[in-house]
């Protein structure tokens, strides 16, 4: 019975299993990658620009190079995250690691070596705290499962209830963002681009493991449509959100919404909890990830609100030509203090002065009531 069993197992084994063969390492270094290529994509047409916002030319060709690696860095990107890396480990530890990657390269590359935006402490310790926890993430998580079938998974009434839920919600919040999200509020925004593009890019994982989990025609063919129709809803939300919510406030929100909606979505339709290592670890790992998030959220991004970002700005913007002393602000502090003090003796004196006068003035009113009392020796009606 036994051999039987184990024939039975090995022909409804996956294609997965047939031509790859599953590996952690390989899952994590393709999302990375994914991450640090969406940075780099951003960084080749960051630079020109900045240089032409300088008044530095960039010939025309360069422009067209610049825009081909952009496309390029991003297809590449967007091929080894979403669609090779669930192949070779769980689907749940995607998107950590791909959005780690994003923010460590995000300061490195940015910060660090461009100089062109301005990192806070808040948002450097968010991104260090991040990064912890997805390294623990690794060693706490989910490991390999092999032999799934998606037909055998979805077949559980929870977990195909699971999945019809996100579509459902990925295509009620995607009529609201293509036919009225300017309408609301920013908050009904936030909340309706967070829906969007937390379970397009949960579903796109989804259906990009269950590829190579023997699905029949059927689902085969219906899981390309939700690939590619889930990839377009993801890309088009990034340009609605661009110009429709406060980006320092939506993104560490959008990244904590689909680590979170992914890590569900592993539980309960991939079955991770068969492999995870440590379940009070694997929380904690989460509640890493979303106090970091929360960090980010809390920091005053790319606006006048941080005082040294916005005193560059200010500096480098506004370049006035003056008569006489010096741009800085503050230079002149101590002068200021010494016209302060000087302006504060001036006052004491004239309290001095005032003080003295009164002296004066009740010293003769007393004077003058002695000679009264000396010369008719009545007091009434005078007080002293």
């Amino acid at each position: 019975i036994g051999s039987q069993a184990k024939d039975k197992i090995d022909s409804n084994d996956t294609t997965m299993a047939s031509h790859y063969n599953q590996s952690l390492p390989i899952c994590y270094g393709l999302s990375a990658m994914g991450g640090i290529l969406e940075v780099g994509s951003i960084a080749v047409l960051a630079v020109p620009d900045a240089r032409e916002k300088e008044g530095t030319p960039i010939p025309t060709w360069l422009s067209m190079v610049t825009l081909a690696s952009n496309v390029i860095m991003q297809l590449i990107g967007s091929l080894s995250s979403n669609l090779i890396a669930p192949w070779f480990g769980p689907v749940s530890v995607v998107a950590p690691i791909y959005f780690s990657a994003t923010l460590v390269f995000n300061q490195i590359i940015f910060g660090f070596i461009l100089g062109l935006e301005f990192f806070d402490r808040i948002m450097i310790v968010g991104t260090y705290v991040i990064a912890i926890g997805t390294i623990l993430l690794q060693v706490v998580g989910p490991g390999i499962q092999d032999g799934q079938d998606i037909g055998e998974l979805l077949g559980h009434s929870y977990a195909l209830s699971w999945f019809l839920f996100l579509l459902t919600l990925m295509v009620v919040s995607t009529i609201f963002m293509v036919t009225s999200i300017n309408k609301y509020g920013e908050y009904k925004r936030i909340a309706i681009l967070l829906i969007a593009r937390s379970t397009s890019y949960t579903l796109n994982l989804t259906v990009s493991r269950a590829f190579l989990l023997n699905p029949d025609h059927f689902v085969l063919v219906s899981f390309i449509v939700i690939k590619v129709v889930s990839g377009a809803i993801y890309t088009y939300a990034i340009v609605v959100q661009s110009t429709t919510v406060k980006q320092a406030k939506f993104i560490p929100l959008n990244a904590t919404t689909i680590i979170l909606l992914n890590a569900i979505t592993g539980v309960i339709i991939w079955e991770d909890w068969r492999v995870i290592s440590s379940w009070v670890g694997y929380v904690c790992v989460f509640l890493l990830l979303a106090l970091g998030c929360d960090l980010l959220l809390s920091a005053n991004l790319l606006t006048n609100d941080n005082a040294e970002l916005g005193r560059a700005k200010l500096m480098r913007r506004f370049q006035l030509e003056r008569s006489s002393g010096s741009r800085n602000f503050y230079s002149n502090i101590a002068d200021y203090e010494g016209e302060v003090e000087n302006q504060n003796i001036a006052v004491n004196k004239d309290a001095d002065l005032l003080k003295s006068a009164d002296t004066q003035r009740r010293e003769s009113s007393r004077r003058i009531a002695w000679k009264k009392v000396l010369s008719t020796g009545n007091v009434e009606g005078y007080e002293a």
